[in-house]
């Protein structure tokens, strides 16, 4: 190959190698909480659960392809000054720069761009390259056939089997075959079986997967004044109240609004101050199995817990309650929402529509043919995608033939706005009228 070429596959191969490292570093060590609401943002939570599902096998294709191109790289350099150096006449301090050089740009597309990247744009990163992550693992699977074969050699070294855990199997088959038996013969009522369902499966789900994410936690800064705690806690009705400092991955307690509720029956000169009301909260990964949670839960007789992330941020929130709903089902108190319908037709050619409707089903009831795309599959996405921003209350914007007004929304998304069908709703004012 003539130098130009070599110049040219050594740039191509060290550009790929940057771009298949960052994708690596981020698979391995994105921050599940921050893509879960980038995904919500960008109105495609469906994509979260897709990349949650293949991350690892994605992460394995992206570490071959940087292998591979790294590869390819040094030996399209090597050949290139080859070529164009004369070898024989370099001095000690001519490979020293080499060597020197060569080092740096392998920092740089290996390590510390990559790095960079995961700090500052892991979810934005993760979001809009997926695709060919997941293809790329498609692509070098064959590959990957070498990395199963020195686990199971590994594995067999270590002298750790899997015979425990088929024991482990086949006993839970065993049970789920005896429920179903006794389920046939009207021993066990369905909900029975489901419970016992939910026993069984404590070991296999984690608290990630069940967790109130950190968009939905109810949280106060250490710093609140006393009569905007107590309003916050009324209007959010939790027993158990998060306590951060300057920022919610930094929470240092649990406020219980027992505690706060007795404090405010003091004067305001005998009150103990906030930091003092405050219990030391449990901090827990995010792979922390539910059965594990459960007992730690009952072992220290307390019934909330903050989930941590990859990074020591906070993840979200789980409670006693949550590991409780996977056994017996939900639970509704009477400090829940009564869960409201996604669309709600008020009359002919209108409607109020919660932000997480998915576009189809909005389509299906109104008639409407709202474009579908694989960037969003909500209302709310649909919208954000049109604006390219987040609108504030009271914001028009027009679709084909229907009108959306928004009637909430937050820093991350359209909680809830309102569809008129112009078509619809000009024939029935029509009709109304001619009568």
């Amino acid at each position: 190959m003539t130098p130009g070429i070599l110049l040219a596959l050594t740039i191509v191969a060290i550009l790929l190698t940057g771009f298949a490292a960052t994708a690596a570093q981020v698979l391995h060590g994105f921050a599940k909480h921050e893509l879960e609401e980038y995904c919500e943002r960008r109105g495609n939570k469906s994509l979260f659960g897709r990349i949650i599902d293949e991350h690892e096998q994605m992460a394995l294709g992206a570490e071959t392809l940087r292998i591979i191109a790294t590869t390819f790289g040094l030996a399209a350099a090597i050949g290139w000054f080859v070529e164009t150096q004369n070898i024989n006449e370099m001095s000690a301090g001519g490979w020293v720069a080499v060597v020197s050089l060569l080092t740096m740009v392998m920092l740089l597309a290996n390590s510390w761009i990559p790095f960079a990247i995961a700090k500052v744009a892991a979810p934005q990163f993760l979001y809009h390259t997926w695709k060919i992550w997941w293809a790329v693992s498609l692509l070098v699977w064959p590959l990957m056939i070498g990395g199963n074969f020195v686990h199971e050699l590994f594995q067999r070294a270590s002298g750790v089997s899997e015979e425990d855990d088929d024991e482990e199997e086949a006993l839970e088959d065993e049970i789920r075959s005896i429920v179903s038996e006794g389920e046939r013969d009207g021993l066990l009522e369905a909900d029975e079986r489901d419970m016992i369902e939910g026993v069984i499966e404590l070991d296999e789900k984690d608290v990630g997967s069940i967790m109130t994410p950190r968009s939905r936690v109810d949280a106060l800064e250490v710093d609140t004044d006393w009569d905007e705690m107590l309003a916050f806690a009324v209007e959010c009705g939790r027993t158990r109240i998060p306590i951060y400092q300057e920022k919610p991955d930094h929470v240092i307690g649990i406020l219980y609004t027992k505690d706060l509720l007795k404090e405010s029956l003091k004067s305001e000169s005998k009150r103990k101050p906030l930091r003092k009301l405050l219990r030391d909260p449990i901090v827990v990964p995010e792979s922390k199995l539910l059965d594990e949670m459960l007992a730690q839960f009952k072992n220290l007789r307390v019934h909330l817990a903050i989930v941590q992330d990859e990074y020591g941020g906070m993840a979200g929130v789980v409670t006693i309650e949550d590991i409780l709903e996977e056994i017996v089902g939900e639970i509704v108190d009477e400090t829940d929402n009564e869960q409201r319908a996604e669309i709600q037709v008020t009359s002919p050619g209108n409607a109020q529509v919660l932000g997480i409707a998915s576009v189809a089903e909005v389509n299906e009831v109104l008639g409407l043919e709202l474009p579908e795309d694989e960037d969003f599959d909500t209302i709310s996405g649909l919208i954000m995608n049109e604006l390219k921003e987040i609108p504030r209350k009271g914001r028009t914007i027009v679709i084909d033939n229907a009108t959306f007004t928004i009637a909430k929304a937050n820093r991350r998304a359209i909680e809830e706005l309102t569809i008129c069908v112009e078509e619809i709703a000009a024939g029935q004012n029509g009709k109304r009228n001619s009568a």
